[in-house]
């Protein structure tokens, strides 16, 4: 399953899905509530070897960091 697949038809609205290559963070895709994203063709096109729940650290102004639910997707 490719990452535009899974963002398509595995993710669900409002789902916020981080996209890993090697270990390392490469993209991010925010699915709306038209299930509308964006990504790099590379990235989109790129194979899904391991799909996990987790959660990120998102800082904000003020009140520190927040722990997000999101989706990591670890590519090829």
């Amino acid at each position: 399953m490719t990452v535009s697949e899974y963002c398509r038809h595995e993710a669900k609205w409002r789902d916020l899905v981080i996209i890993r290559k090697g270990g390392w963070v490469t993209c991010s895709a925010y699915i709306d509530h038209e299930d509308l994203f964006r990504l790099p063709l590379d990235i989109a096109e790129a194979e899904v070897i391991r799909a996990k729940r987790s959660y990120i650290d998102i800082e904000t102004h003020g009140s520190g960091a927040w722990d997000v639910p999101c989706t990591y997707l670890d590519i090829k």
